[in-house]
């Protein structure tokens, strides 16, 4: 008689550590995968800043560099400094699109920096008179 409780005993253990290690796997995946999800976000928001500001020293760049070019150059021109930069900061599947659209939005942002400056510039000389 005790042995075949100690046998059940046994048996009810080996069931119970087989669950629990079961569990503690099941979680351990869970805790990965919100870690890796965590890493892929925080990375690609790092990577976007970093564009960003990247996009605007290509077009800074280009406007001084390459003052006297076209539109066109000038684009070719900050898409080059930009490849090079993401190269060096170990980005190298950036896509060329994907450059051009944070250019333009540097050219954007300069440009309603511009007509705000001028807004304001003529507000204060109609004020003036």
């Amino acid at each position: 008689m005790t042995e075949q409780i100690l046998s059940m005993l046994k048996d009810g253990a080996s069931i119970l550590l087989e669950v629990a290690i079961l569990a503690g796997l099941l979680l351990f995946r869970d805790i990965k995968q919100r870690i890796q999800q965590y890493y892929d976000t925080h990375t690609t928001l790092q990577q976007r800043n970093l564009l960003a500001q990247l996009g605007r020293e290509a077009f800074s760049y280009a406007e001084t560099v390459y003052a006297k070019e076209d539109g066109p150059s000038k684009m070719n021109e900050a898409i080059k400094y930009m490849l090079d930069k993401c190269a060096s900061c170990g980005m190298k599947d950036v896509e060329v699109k994907d450059l051009r659209a944070v250019i333009e939005s540097a050219w954007l942002q300069d440009r309603r920096s511009a007509d705000l400056a001028k807004a304001a510039e003529q507000a204060g000389i109609s004020q003036a008179k």
